[in-house]
């Protein structure tokens, strides 16, 4: 594992051409974000999927995140493009706002395989973090996200327990020391319609329904 100095809030052009360039060997990369490190790799690439999930020790179907720039990308995810969740993306974008959308039949056959098949569902969002951003539009592609720990175990703020656990697995990770933990996403999806909260989070029910109402 390679190990860079970085942060969240900056993204510098050489560290995010480092990272590209990674990504588009099919590598892994661990970089901050939103106060956890976090692993990401090539959705479109189903061997850097695979990579993803095994370094996790991860089964199929488990719960996927996918960070898109734009509403644009977010079209190369998923089809459904409902307008109650279009709102809520132009309103809450870029932040700590997850869509859970089902996935585009037109992504690879192998990555939708892995990510449980084409009625599986993935969280997408444009990320708040600068860094991560900058990562996913020179890239031009989105990335599939997971934290860096091991299912229902602690230690995605922590820089010492991210290489311990990923060192062999990760080829590059960006260093902002140990971060501190910071409120976890809001998780919604749009249901005949109507949004339903999956997971409270940085974002309640209130201003989700105000952004909604000023529509």
């Amino acid at each position: 594992m390679k190990t860079v100095t970085g942060d969240e809030d900056r993204a510098d052009a050489a560290l995010v051409s480092e990272i590209v360039g990674v990504l588009s060997e099919a590598g892994l990369v661990c970089l901050p974000c939103g106060g956890r490190y976090r692993i990401v790799a090539d959705l479109t690439d189903a061997g850097a999927v695979m990579e993803l999930m095994q370094s996790k020790h991860r089964v199929q179907r488990a719960p996927a995140l996918v960070f898109v720039d734009s509403l644009a990308m977010l079209a190369t995810v998923t089809d459904e493009l409902d307008a109650a969740a279009r709102v809520l993306a132009q309103a809450f974008w870029p932040g700590r706002l997850t869509i859970r959308a089902a996935l585009r039949e037109s992504l690879p056959a192998k990555v939708q395989k892995l990510l449980g098949g084409q009625k599986s569902r993935v969280g997408v969002r444009v990320p708040a973090s600068a860094l991560a951003r900058a990562v996913v539009g020179k890239l031009g592609r989105p990335l599939l996200v997971s934290s860096a720990n091991y299912e229902s175990k602690g230690g995605d703020s922590s820089v010492a327990q991210v290489r311990k656990n990923f060192g062999t697995r990760v080829r590059l990770l960006v260093d902002q020391g140990d971060l501190t933990p910071e409120p976890s996403s809001t998780v919604v999806e749009i249901v005949d319609g109507r949004v339903v909260i999956d997971r409270e989070g940085a974002i309640d029910a209130s201003e989700l329904e105000a952004a909604l109402a000023g529509s």
